[in-house]
């Protein structure tokens, strides 16, 4: 029998065939969100299981359980559609190869908290180790900047990961009691109940450390616990969860019998941080919580003026002082400095806010503020601020107007500090030269700012100085400075302050080197091995002394 010539399909028969690829196509969108759920309540078991080398088959077995479901479903999806055009069904396609070892690390890694990830994933085997390397590096490197603004800022010590109730069995006998608390106050961070409910019983103090970690973390349940364990709250407890707008917790810490205490500084972070609805109920409650008018200055630092405008609209308002006008003014926040001054009466300023500005270098702002009739007042830290922050256009608009706004010798001094070398040249250029003095040489000595010292050493006259350079280069550790500045005809004066400095500051190569030349830096042996910041350098001086014939 001559088969038939194939027929284009009929309008109806490619609206039906189109309709099937629409199905297939949201079968196959939910067998992706599916198979993720799939793995994901399963994590947790796989882990447990590699403890006994079980890994490999229960991920083969949640692989084969994908596949089968993927088959099935698309089965189902062919035929229905198959079924609605009126044809044969169709055969399913084959299921799915399984995914590469290198993909299923990763997937696996992904699912869990970075703390499992980084310290448990290695511990698998090798293979596992070596697939999930990448994510492991980024995690590890997010953990290293944590670790860096903890450095810079106490109240990140416990954002990094927390650490698996596993490890922290293993780990903790040979952890120091404060490695231990830190470890707690993670977990009460990220919520990590499991950890904090073992943790806790074993550690001394208070707790208080656990309900702020809890707090800034937004761990309801994590403070929870730490208050049903025994720990102690403070006021420190209401204004850290308001600091990150956490209104639950706030809530439930001020419902409790009796409520955790608070005072101003809950309402001067949460409006700080922008966190309007948090000022809004703690301001609702009865008796309302305390404000002061540092709730009106740290808005205006911050540049909240939503929050500062309600914050005024209320009967009686929020109270402010200058110190709103010089927040606005340091953050460069020039409408709200604007509207703040606009009010009636105006908020209150003084040299406070074109100082701040200045040392922002924020110029617009303190153009307006000196454009104002009468204009906002300034003194001699206006210029000091300028030269400390290397401002140099505000430096020079400040001391171009009539009457030019003063200036002394900290000008000079702040711009050494902070090795504006080019702010310093300007200031010694005018005419009458910006006045300076020994501090300039002391304060480019212990910023290790050589250039600028050796630039002020070289004018006519020179800049002067005294033993208090050597002693600030000693302190700092800066042995080229203190180098240079004894090669100098005549050579910077010592004295026994410079020794002493050097050992307060633990700067051995610094002792070893004043006492090495000839005649020697003076020193009073005793006092440098009383005050000496290690054990190294008490170590050096004490023989040091010994070989000179004194006994310490």
């Amino acid at each position: 029998m001559a088969e038939r010539e194939a027929q284009p399909p009929a309008p109806a028969e490619a609206a039906q065939e189109a309709a099937a690829e629409q199905a297939l196509t949201a079968v196959q969108e939910k067998l992706a969100a599916l198979s993720l759920m799939v793995l994901g309540p399963h994590v947790a078991a796989a882990i447990d299981a590699a403890a006994a080398g079980q890994l490999e088959s229960v991920l083969a077995g949640l692989q084969r359980e994908v596949a089968d479901l993927t088959a099935e479903l698309r089965a189902r999806g062919l035929m229905a559609a198959a079924a609605e055009a009126g044809g044969r069904p169709q055969q399913p396609p084959s299921p799915p190869p399984a995914l590469p070892r290198d993909l299923l690390a990763a997937r696996v890694c992904s699912f869990l908290p970075p703390g499992d990830a980084v310290l448990t994933v290695p511990r698998l085997n090798k293979a596992w180790a070596a697939a999930a390397a990448p994510r492991l590096a980024e995690l590890r490197e997010g953990a290293a900047a944590v670790q860096e603004e903890a450095r810079r800022n106490a109240s990140a010590k416990y954002k990094a990961f927390p650490v698996p109730l596993w490890a922290l069995l293993e780990a903790w006998p040979r952890l120091t009691d404060w490695q231990r608390k830190l470890a707690a106050m993670r977990a009460a961070f990220h919520g990590d109940l499991a950890v904090l409910r073992w943790a806790l019983p074993q550690l001394d103090g208070d707790g208080t450390l656990y309900c702020s970690a809890a707090a800034a973390g937004g761990q309801l349940e994590a403070l929870q616990c730490a208050r049903t364990l025994g720990c102690s709250w403070n006021e420190a407890n209401c204004a850290i969860a308001a600091q990150g707008g956490h209104l639950a917790v706030l809530q439930w810490a001020r419902a409790q019998e009796p409520p955790c205490p608070w005072d101003e500084q809950t309402c001067s972070i949460a409006a700080g941080n922008g966190h309007l609805a948090v000022l809004q109920w703690a301001r609702a409650q009865e008796p309302p919580c305390p404000w002061s008018e540092w709730t009106c200055a740290a808005t205006a630092a911050a540049g909240h003026l939503a929050v500062l405008e309600w914050a005024r609209a209320q009967e009686p308002p929020c109270p402010w002082g200058e110190s709103t006008c010089a927040e606005a003014a340091r953050g460069g926040h020039l409408t709200v400095l604007q509207w703040a001054r606009a009010q009636e009466p105006p908020c209150p300023w003084g040299k406070s806010t074109c100082h701040a500005a200045a040392g922002g270098g924020h110029l617009a702002v303190l153009q307006w503020a000196r454009a104002q009739q009468p204009p906002c007042p300034w003194d001699e830290r206006t210029c000091t601020a300028a030269a400390w922050g290397g401002h140099l256009a505000v430096l020079q608009w400040a001391r171009l107007q009539d009457p030019p706004c003063p200036w002394n010798r900290w000008t000079c001094t702040e711009a050494a500090r902070g090795g504006h070398l080019a702010v310093l040249q300007w200031a010694r250029a005018q005419d009458p030269p910006c006045p300076w003095d020994e501090e300039t040489c002391r304060e480019a000595a212990e910023g290790s700012h050589l250039a600028v010292l050796q630039w002020a050493r070289t004018q006519q006259p020179p800049c002067p100085w005294d033993e208090a350079t050597c002693n600030h280069a000693a302190w700092g550790g800066h042995l080229a400075v203190l180098q240079w500045a004894r090669a100098q005809q005549p050579p910077c004066p010592w004295n026994e302050a410079t020794c002493l400095a050097a050992a307060e500051g633990g700067r051995l190569a610094v002792l070893e080197w004043l006492r090495a030349q000839e005649p020697p830096c003076p020193w009073h042996a005793q006092a440098c091995f009383d005050r000496a910041a290690d054990d190294a350098t008490a170590q050096w001086i004490f023989v040091q002394a010994a070989l000179e014939g004194v006994a310490l």
